[in-house]
């Protein structure tokens, strides 16, 4: 019995060896015959994006704006489209020389064809500008087609302007339609919703069913490839694009997605089988300064250097935005930080005071005798001439130049700044030779031999003429000595005689008032002593207070809004909050006593170089230039971007002076841009998406690359015996 057993475990160990040697056999021969396989991505899947909003009209001849401007390129194609891999303008169903912007000539690609097979003709790309101009049903694309003549020769069509502007081209990214359609068309459905049944497409992709879900309230659309896109190289084969009314029906139903562009951060990385694929657009938010109302350059550059961008950031998230240097979104820095700013000698001269100095200006205080014996004391601090110094507003080299400089050595070439209009310059009495009329710089060198400069104390009163009258702009010193050691000496000397000087003429201007004062007014004292102590006020105890409009469309603007609030109220300055909408925004601006600043957003489309609209002389009035500054140099730079095609090298010279001149006016605080995460399901592979799009439909390119599909090849030319055994000694070896 005991030999039975014995047989039987022999005959169940035997089976379990078998067993395990073919297991074992089995993987090693998979490992080796896939070790070096290639993975290849089939056609064929699905995917399926989640978007909240209305239902779109998909009619591409209305403004294209959120989830319609993205659905209505995934369906049309337009002349021109924006190659984000190359990031330039290329062609799409045409190619057009765009060199002049006043007569730009296009012609059809080859194979270009509709959904249903036909070519895509001439006649369907005229018919469609046509119906543009001469209708209102797109306001924007009818204004810049206004004065436009669109004709055909030689199979050529060629668009004639009679002015350069680079937002010309934004009607070459017109989604067209085939003339069969637009001459059938109803009235009612031109500025209307389109039909989503048996519509004719350009795009990769077709509308092949609309279906609702009336309990969950959610649109299903089903695209598919549109097999007539010549070169279609897209290997999803059907996009489903589930629409949802608003964010808690999202939420509810996020897990039936593969694919959501979380602009408002909803998910975040709650969701593990998500990666998150980030990206940045052309568009800022930023304080403007209305030059028109805050007048003291001085005061404008206290105001921007008060808000500390870091600070922002970390109460916003630097997860989710990221920070801005200048309108242009380049590395190139505006914030001018200023050291020793006397900010109380600056709103002093504005008319507002402190408590403290109100309540001091009405009571008596000492006699003029007093004032005689004090004007002899020398303060403790009078060694540093920080207390008198202010920076040069024309000498721009060398950049250490202020009122008051202290040199051993001559030969210094002094380079300044004019301002708009300026026919002569004056030092003193001299006339600059060397000076035309129209220059917006002029230099005069300090050289002993010359006579422009002589040991001691030279005194320099720059004037420029303009319209024939000589107006005093500011005055510049140098103390001069060969001796580096009496330089320092009677520098020591000239800091205490200004000290004293400054002394005395408070101490007469303290006797005069106190000549004039009348008795001690106990109503008024109590009602200054019931001031705050942190604000500024004016002689009819109003305080110093700035009006600050915001575009009230997100909660951080209004983040943004109140942090701006509390830190220039903890500076002595107060903040009206006002939010608005947009529309009341242009209302807003359109008065411009009515603000002080304006924080907002900014979008700059295709061509981020293009900042007219915002800084241009031309759109004080009635356009989007919120700080109202006015200057010939910036206006001629800005038409020069707005007016040409200009080389990538060109436009960056260009953008440098423009910058130049924007942060010596101290007129913006270019803030932050949101960082917008695309989620795609980790399922979904070869992702390429850039971390930098002009529009947010654009995002929809990781579909060029992305498969969901894919299979392992096999290189059997590789396999034998005695290479199966080689990959196992080298295995074992590792």
């Amino acid at each position: 019995m005991i030999k039975n057993r014995i047989i039987k475990l022999k005959k169940y160990l035997f089976l379990i060896s078998v067993i395990f040697f073919v297991t074992t056999f089995s993987h090693l021969l998979y490992t080796y015959l896939y070790n070096d396989s290639e993975l290849i991505p089939l056609k064929g899947g699905t995917i399926s994006e989640g978007l909240i909003g209305d239902f779109p009209s998909l009619n591409p001849l209305k403004p294209l704006t959120g989830n319609n401007k993205y659905i209505i390129q995934l369906l049309y194609r337009s002349l021109l489209r924006y190659d984000i891999k190359e990031n330039k303008i290329t062609s799409d169903i045409a190619s057009c020389d765009i060199s002049d912007l006043k007569n730009i000539e296009c012609y059809l690609e080859e194979n270009v064809k509709w959904s249903n097979g036909n070519e895509i003709s001439n006649q369907d790309i005229i018919a469609t500008y046509q119906l543009l101009k001469n209708t209102n049903i797109n306001p924007i694309i009818s204004s810049l087609l206004s004065e436009t003549t669109i004709e055909e020769k030689d199979n050529i069509i060629r668009f004639t302007n009679k002015k350069k502007d680079i937002n010309f081209l934004n009607i070459f990214f017109q989604p067209i339609l085939p003339k069969e359609l637009l001459d059938t068309l109803p009235e009612e459905s031109i500025n209307g919703n389109f039909s989503t049944i048996d519509q004719i497409y350009s795009g990769k992709f077709k509308i092949v069913n609309v279906s609702r879900d009336f309990t969950l309230g959610i649109t299903k659309f089903i695209l598919e490839k549109n097999l007539f896109y010549n070169k279609n190289d897209i290997l999803i084969n059907q996009f489903i694009i589930k629409l949802f009314p608003d964010t808690n029906s999202f939420l509810k139903n996020k897990d039936t997605v593969n694919i959501f562009n979380d602009k408002n951060n909803l998910i975040g990385t709650s969701i593990p089988r998500f990666e998150a694929f980030g990206y940045t657009l052309p568009q800022y938010v930023s304080t403007f300064l209305n030059t028109d109302t805050i007048k003291n350059k001085t005061f404008r550059s206290y105001i921007l250097n008060s808000i500390d961008k870091n600070e922002l950031l970390d109460l916003l998230g630097k997860e989710n935005f990221k920070e801005v240097k200048n309108p242009y979104l380049t590395e190139i820095e505006i914030f001018q930080t200023k050291e020793n700013l006397n900010i109380t000698k600056t709103i002093n001269s504005l008319g507002y005071y402190k408590k403290a100095t109100l309540i001091k200006n009405i009571i008596p205080s000492k006699d003029a005798k007093t004032y005689s014996e004090e004007s002899s004391i020398i303060p403790s601090n009078s060694g540093s001439i920080e207390h008198f110094q202010e920076p040069s507003e024309t000498i721009t080299s060398p950049n250490y130049v202020e009122k008051y400089n202290f040199i051993s050595k001559d030969n210094i070439l002094l380079k300044g700044r004019t301002t708009d209009g300026v026919t002569a310059v004056y030092i003193n009495d001299y006339k600059l030779t060397g000076y035309n009329a129209g220059d917006t710089v002029f230099y005069y060198k300090l050289l002993e031999s010359y006579n422009t400069i002589t040991e001691g104390r030279n005194k320099y009163n720059i004037y420029f003429e303009t319209k024939n009258e000589k107006k005093f702009i500011e005055e510049i010193n140098f103390l001069y000595y060969k001796d580096q050691q009496k330089t320092e000496i009677e520098k020591q000397n000239f800091i205490q005689d200004l000290y004293l000087q400054e002394k005395e003429t408070e101490i007469t201007k303290k006797i005069n008032i106190e000549s004039e004062k009348p008795p001690i007014n106990s109503e008024l004292l109590d009602k200054l002593s019931k001031l705050n102590d942190n604000y500024y006020y004016n002689n009819k105890y109003k305080k110093l207070s700035l009006k600050l409009f915001y575009v009230a469309t997100d909660k951080n603007l209004e983040i943004t809004a109140n942090y701006i609030k509390k830190t220039l109220e903890e500076n002595g300055i107060g903040i009206e909050l006002i939010p608005v909408s947009l529309s009341q925004l242009i209302q807003t601006v359109s008065n411009k006593d009515a603000y002080d600043i304006i924080l907002a957003g900014v979008h700059l489309g295709h061509f981020n170089y293009n900042i007219f609209p915002y800084f241009h002389s031309s759109q004080v009035k009635s356009g989007y230039n919120f700080t109202s500054i006015r200057k010939t140099s910036l206006d001629i730079l800005l038409e020069e971007l707005k007016g040409d095609i200009n080389s990538v090298g060109q436009i960056e010279k260009i953008e440098k002076k423009v910058l130049d001149i924007i942060s010596n006016e101290q007129v913006i605080s270019t803030l932050y841009t949101p960082k917008i995460n695309l989620l795609i399901d980790k399922n979904i592979k070869n992702i390429h998406l850039p971390t930098y799009l002009p529009h947010k439909s654009l995002r929809s390119s990781f579909l060029n690359t992305a498969y969901k599909k894919e299979k392992k090849i096999v290189k059997f030319e590789n396999k034998s015996t005695i290479n199966f055994f080689k990959f196992l000694l080298e295995k074992i070896n590792e």
